[in-house]
């Protein structure tokens, strides 16, 4: 019994975790769709979707499982990161999704990144990742 409760919690627990990261990123796509129409009325320029205000919001949400709001930068005119904070309860992970236009496309990547001194948290958590 010893053995199989040292083996089923932790991957009980990372089961749990990566349910509640599967909402906020969820959570994340309606975000995703005002910055796609944004830059499609910008002539794709990043800098031009960087905050709520110029996306039409009044406030960038804050998902379900998140320790506070959505944050966004322009890191160049053709890219955008995303970034989400989880909750305690979604493992204190930090999830970054980066918008890059190629070829007028705006396509997405979903990468697990370090929380302050926290390192980054890995797929089973996430389920982001390869």
């Amino acid at each position: 019994v010893a053995v199989l409760s040292a083996v089923a919690v932790p991957q009980y627990q990372d089961y749990v975790t990566r349910a509640r990261w599967t909402v906020n990123l969820t959570q994340l796509e309606p975000l995703k769709l005002a910055i796609a129409e944004c830059l499609q009325n910008q002539g794709g320029d990043t800098t031009a979707c960087d905050t709520a205000g110029k996306l039409g919001l009044t406030a960038l949400p804050t998902p379900q499982h998140a320790s506070g709001a959505i944050t966004l930068t322009a890191t160049s005119s053709s890219e955008l990161k995303v970034a989400i904070t989880g909750s305690p309860a979604a493992g204190n992970c930090k999830v970054e999704a980066t918008g890059a236009i190629s070829d007028g496309l705006l396509g997405w990547v979903l990468t697990n990144v370090a929380n302050g001194t926290q390192a980054a948290c890995t797929r089973p958590q996430t389920g982001v990742g390869g």
